[in-house]
């Protein structure tokens, strides 16, 4: 198989070979580009985000580093593998009882995301699929609804399973359903190469939004917590060293919003103080885990691009910018498709980090690696 030689972010910090598909080898509008730079983190310092119970693969008392375990040997081609996690944007309606991913489907189901949601395929299907040269299973644990706290959330359909929609609820199905696997089943916990993405925020700010919430809400900084805080558990409990997340997009252009002025202002002064607390807080996060690979993007600024120019990105003359949604509060799955081709990008135009990194192609390579405080550094020799 080819690859690009160009060096990449995403293709060494994932192992995933993400790239333009063959009618567009260059981002899109032409001559746009995200620039940024990779740090060199520190040691490990204690992390802020561990939760008050001992994570359940470590005694008490022990000492986060060891060798860089023994990968298995595939006989098949090679396979990396992406567990997602969020909301109706991300989901694409996977059932962990329905087909799992294979080499032969590496979405496992639905046989068609984009029959099965009403708003058409979200970003995970085109990255899995069509932006990627690199054979990866994808299991996408992302349900419609999804919140990042629970109680917030549950008054607003007593019938819905939120705590199982919820981000917690889906790390708890990943853990019973795939953690909880023998070691020979679980080939991916051995691989430093292996994504988790984290998408949250949409359902919560629209309903502190909805409860007389405004940008200067705890519950924001709250629910930010409890997001990174389940990154870290993810972190100890199966060695996660890769790890994507997405910030809010510009839901204060969405219909439910854009029609009221007002309404659609304050909407925006919310996004924003989510977007910039979830900077700080990854920031921190990537100083309390500097063995793993964090990368934020910046969803917020392709989406509005987006916005700001349909044309540019293939809609028609006569399509209006309310039809960039399908309906008051969900993206047309074009969008997601753009959003896709610009993660891809992002992903893979850079080099390989030291521990971390931001969106963007990076200007230089590190030359030492961070000192190991759990597990093995996501950096330890080749991964692409």
């Amino acid at each position: 198989m080819h690859f690009n030689p160009v060096p990449s972010v995403l293709f060494a910090l994932f192992g995933l070979a993400l790239g333009q598909d063959a009618t567009s080898s260059s981002p899109i509008p032409p001559g746009q580009t995200f620039t940024g730079e990779i740090e060199v983190t520190p040691a490990a310092t204690p992390s802020t985000f561990i939760t008050s119970r001992i994570p359940t693969s470590i005694p008490t008392g022990a000492t986060f580093t060891r060798s860089m375990p023994t990968i298995p040997t595939a006989s098949g081609p090679a396979v990396r593998y992406w567990f997602s996690f969020g909301d109706s944007y991300t989901s694409s309606n996977f059932s962990i009882d329905g087909t799992q991913p294979s080499i032969d489907n590496p979405l496992g189901n639905p046989q068609n995301p984009a029959v099965e949601d009403s708003h058409g395929a979200t970003w995970i299907p085109y990255i899995t699929t069509k932006y990627n040269k690199t054979l990866t299973l994808t299991y996408n644990l992302a349900r419609g609804g999804a919140v990042i706290s629970v109680a917030e959330n549950v008054t607003i359909n007593p019938q819905q399973n939120y705590a199982r929609r919820s981000f917690k609820g889906q790390v708890a199905v990943f853990t019973s359903r795939y953690a909880s696997l023998p070691t020979d089943q679980t080939p991916w916990k051995q691989d430093v190469t292996t994504m988790y993405s984290s998408w949250f925020g949409i359902n919560d700010i629209d309903w502190i939004f909805k409860t007389a919430g405004n940008a200067s809400d705890p519950r924001i900084e709250e629910s930010i917590t409890a997001q990174l805080a389940l990154l870290d558990q993810l972190y100890f409990d199966v060695d996660a060293k890769s790890f994507l997340i997405i910030n809010l997009p510009p839901l204060e252009a969405s219909p439910r919003y854009a029609s009221v002025p007002k309404a659609s202002q304050k909407m925006k002064t919310m996004v924003t103080a989510w977007n910039r607390q979830l900077s700080q807080k990854v920031e921190e996060f990537k100083e309390s885990h500097p063995v793993a690979n964090v990368v934020l993007v910046d969803g917020y600024s392709i989406i509005k691009k987006v916005l700001d120019n349909p044309e540019g990105y293939g809609f028609k003359k006569s399509e209006k910018r309310s039809d960039v949604w399908s309906d008051s509060f969900h993206l047309n799955t074009k969008v997601h498709r753009i959003l896709a081709r610009e993660v891809a990008g992002v992903l893979g135009n850079g080099s390989l980090g030291g521990g971390n990194s931001t969106l963007g192609s990076a200007t230089g390579v590190p030359t030492s690696v961070p000192t190991m405080g759990h597990g093995s550094s996501a950096t330890s020799g080749p991964l692409w």
